[in-house]
């Protein structure tokens, strides 16, 4: 599977190792919540397959609860965080060249939410647009399939998502929502969310998606791989504390994100996992990847 990812992950491998790669994530809530894209270039550090031992350099771009389709808009200019002034997302790939741009494809956006034309075809027209620049530009596209929902509607959704990266050859696929979907089967009173917050993963959920981004990356087992204690944000609504607020020291991807975040980031708070679950889940995830991997290979 290694050699098959290494295969078609175009020039990564070609660059020097000491250049960083670029790792660019594009989305609203559930792809900055926990500081996903830190935490993922974390995990996944000097191991992405066509890029062995470079250092990964994670952004974000985009605005809470969006559809990433907006960025087409005719003179779309509403973005919270990773622009310059009068930078567009398009602009953004261009100028910039990324080198992996994990762009979320949402199961309700796909099913017509959020689309003034109903049915879904605006995102992933969008979504098969921002491919094509990504590529122009010397990079990979990646899908973030995300959907948390349980019922047919999003199952639906995770089929025409798996179909439109068919039409864009995505061979970058993370798939998360098709890994919780597995674990709602399977382990029912397993909690992927918060109880206060059933918008955005919780710190089981968070932790599933995070195996999956390693698989996906990588193209080996997540099984062992990942910290049993990881960084989380609060869950629910709270007062922010005043003291580590001000004390708040953000680190480089921190420090490019809306300021409103700041107060989620500053309480420093972690999630455990015993080891059972989180070696449950991981499997989980390289089960999941393996399988939609191959699947996509085989078309």
């Amino acid at each position: 599977m290694k050699t098959f990812l290494s295969l078609i992950l175009f020039s990564l491998g070609g660059l020097q190792a000491a250049e960083p790669l670029k790792l660019l994530f594009a989305g609203s809530s559930s792809m900055y919540w926990n500081d996903l894209p830190r935490e993922v270039a974390t995990v996944v550090d000097g191991k992405i397959v066509g890029g062995l031992g470079r250092k990964v350099v994670p952004e974000a771009i985009g605005r809470s609860g969006s559809d990433i389709r907006v960025y087409l808009d005719p003179g779309f200019n509403r973005y919270e965080y990773g622009v310059k002034p009068g930078q567009s997302f398009l602009d953004k790939i261009g100028e910039e060249k990324p080198d992996i741009v994990a762009m979320m494809v949402v199961c309700r956006f796909i099913m017509g939410d959020d689309d003034p034309a109903g049915g879904g075809k605006a995102h992933a027209d969008a979504v098969t647009r921002y491919c094509e620049a990504i590529r122009a530009a010397g990079g990979e596209p990646m899908f973030y399939e995300m959907g948390w929902g349980k019922v047919e509607r999003e199952a639906e959704g995770r089929r025409r998502i798996f179909d439109l990266a068919v039409k864009n050859k995505i061979r970058l696929y993370a798939p998360c929502s098709s890994a919780w979907a597995r674990v709602y089967a399977e382990k029912p009173d397993l909690a992927l969310q918060d109880p206060k917050d059933s918008s955005h993963p919780g710190d089981a959920g968070h932790f599933l998606n995070l195996a999956c981004f390693y698989a996906a990356l990588t193209g080996e087992s997540p099984v062992s791989k990942l910290p049993r204690t990881f960084h989380v944000w609060p869950h629910g609504k709270y007062e922010a504390d005043a003291a580590k607020l001000a004390a708040l020291q953000p680190d480089a991807y921190q420090a490019r994100m809306a300021r409103w975040m700041f107060k989620h980031m500053a309480m420093n708070q972690t999630g455990t996992l015993d080891e059972e679950t989180a070696t449950y889940l991981e499997t989980v995830a390289w089960e999941t990847w393996l399988d939609i991997s191959r699947r996509l290979q085989a078309r």
